[in-house]
């Protein structure tokens, strides 16, 4: 069987449906329409596919591929690649390379070292040598990219193996499945003890849950045994939706602007009187940094999650640590004796919130990134997805946004690359076509990856994007205003783009409102028969003040 035939039949029965990629030269031996149950998805650039494959598997939580031609093709891959490591994404990204006769890297047209290029950025880089391989290193890439820590694996293939015959492997019409996966490690049961000891006589323990937790779909134990020990928790961004943010226990998520935003020192208040910080499925790149909660006396951490936290022991350093099944470890700790942790009131700091919401003053026809949040948050009840891309909007929307489930919204804490939030709407709504998709965007980012305007037409996806436009790239012109006596504002105002020409250019339809009552009917009134591009022109809140919470 050829060997393009057997890759194609392979990714199939692990369940692959959609391989996100730019088409190039090993076209002439392999068209991705050999196996006509696997959709090839074509973006306008590798960035784009590559964040594509990576949201899609930080949604759906299973393995996806992205595909590069050689040379140029494969580096453009890298920020892909980077953002699927940081943002922990079951990533399998397949590369094609030149012909092993001609592979001679820094020499040959096209040719470089790309499993040293991706390398540093993955779980597993490999070049492959033999075509009788392909089996083997495809059940080991997919094995390793849904092991927690979950993260991306590269292969590279070289151009000539596409024509070979190999032998049909043996089940090659077996179905494979793949989930998360954790090592079933044990703690020892004098840690247990030993942590069961210091919660049972903790009086104010407060609880971090990170993503990992919603990841390996344990954030439903984790919310039972803060209900039990009635210790409130605050969440990663991307672990918001346990609850809803009316819950008592729920102290929102955090975010490193968070005081400047709702102008209040909320942090202070929340930590100040923490006498344990227990960290469930916590890591560093979940953002909730360790100097965020450096008020009052010093506190005791518990670290408990799918692996030890080693790597970052000089930022991070737990008094205890627990690694196993997160849910089954919180079972455990329960039955030992639950000890009811200290009622806390946290009405002054939701006041806050409550006061940013209220604010419906439009300055002169320029709204706030939390009035733009605040249309979008009715529609969670419809199992809304909310992306954002990145700017510091995306912090409000981080502590505004109100879903009522997990997996309905994502922010990027990982790698944080601009012009993120276009592909993975793309990917959002390919992978959940009923559901409605928002993305939330400054001018700067959205224009950076635009050019997939046309795949969101090409493929009559009806996601709203909306464009929060101040024709600047604000949050660096925030930092140059706050640390220098003269900021460098030529280097950050940008020129005025028009949004909705720019839209209805690239097929999507286009629209520009100046009021919060345009907005909520431009998306009530969206027939969800392709995409909808709202320009929102864009101001700061009055009780906004930049800085940083720490």
């Amino acid at each position: 069987m050829k060997f393009s035939k057997v890759l194609l039949k392979e990714l199939k029965r692990r369940g692959i449906t959609r391989v996100f990629g730019v088409p190039g030269r090993e076209n002439a031996s392999i068209l991705f329409n050999e196996e006509p149950d696997i959709q090839y998805i074509t973006a306008r650039v590798e960035f784009n596919a590559g964040i594509m494959a990576d949201f899609t598997g930080r949604l759906t939580r299973k393995p996806q591929v992205c595909f590069s031609t050689m040379g140029p093709g494969a580096t453009n891959m890298t920020t892909a690649v980077a953002s699927a490591m940081l943002n922990k994404s079951p990533m399998v990204f397949i590369s094609a390379q030149l012909e092993r006769g001609d592979i001679f890297y820094n020499q040959t047209h096209q040719c470089v070292d790309q499993t040293a290029i991706m390398a540093p950025l993955t779980k597993w880089s490999y070049e492959m040598k033999s075509p009788e391989e392909l089996p083997s290193v495809l059940e080991k890439a997919f094995q390793l990219v849904t092991q927690e820590p979950v993260g991306p694996v590269h292969i590279a293939i070289p151009t000539d193996l596409f024509n070979c015959d190999i032998p049909a492997p043996a089940g090659l019409d077996t179905p494979i499945s793949y989930a998360i996966s954790t090592e079933q490690t044990t703690p020892h049961p004098e840690a247990l003890d030993e942590v069961h000891r210091v919660l049972a006589a903790s009086q104010n323990a407060l609880c971090l849950i990170g993503a990992e937790a919603v990841r390996t779909e344990q954030g439903q134990a984790v919310l039972e045994f803060c209900r039990q020990w009635r210790m409130p928790y605050m969440t990663a961004a991307n672990a918001k939706g346990l609850e809803r943010f009316s819950s008592p226990l729920n102290f929102g998520a955090a975010s490193c602007y968070m005081e400047g935003i709702i102008g209040y020192p909320a942090l202070e208040e929340i930590f100040s009187s923490v006498d344990t910080l227990v960290c469930i499925g916590y890591q560093y790149v979940d953002d909730l940094l360790p100097k965020m909660w450096a008020y009052g006396a010093r506190k005791t951490i518990i670290n408990i999650g799918s692996t030890p936290t080693f790597a970052i022991h000089s930022k991070f350093k737990p008094d205890y640590e627990l690694s196993g099944s997160i849910a089954k470890i919180l079972a455990s700790l329960s039955e030992k004796g639950v000890t009811k942790q200290t009622e806390r009131n946290l009405d002054t700091v939701k006041s806050c919130y409550k006061r940013s919401l209220a604010e419906a003053t439009v300055r002169d026809g320029k709204l706030t990134p939390v009035q733009v949040i605040n249309a979008v948050n009715p529609y969670f009840k419809n199992d809304a997805i909310c992306v954002t891309d990145i700017g510091y909007y995306r912090h409000h929307a981080i502590l505004f946004a109100d879903p009522t489930a997990t997996s309905q919204f994502f922010s990027d804490t990982g790698l944080s690359s601009f012009g993120t939030g276009l592909p993975s709407a793309i990917a959002a709504q390919l992978a959940y076509p009923e559901r409605p998709v928002f993305l939330l965007c400054g001018d700067g980012g959205f224009h950076s990856g635009s050019c997939d305007l046309a795949t969101l037409a090409r493929y009559h996806l009806p996601v709203v994007v909306i464009v929060m436009d101040n024709s600047a790239f604000e949050l660096i012109h925030l930092y140059q205003k706050r640390h220098n006596k003269t900021p460098h504002s030529a280097m950050v105002k940008l020129e005025k783009v028009d949004f909705v020409k720019l839209a209805e250019a690239n097929g999507c339809r286009g629209i520009r409102i100046s009021s919060i009552a345009e907005l909520e009917e431009a998306i009530q009134q969206h027939d969800r028969t392709g995409p909808l591009v709202i320009e929102v022109p864009m101001r700061y809140g009055e009780h906004d003040q930049f800085r940083e919470s720490f």
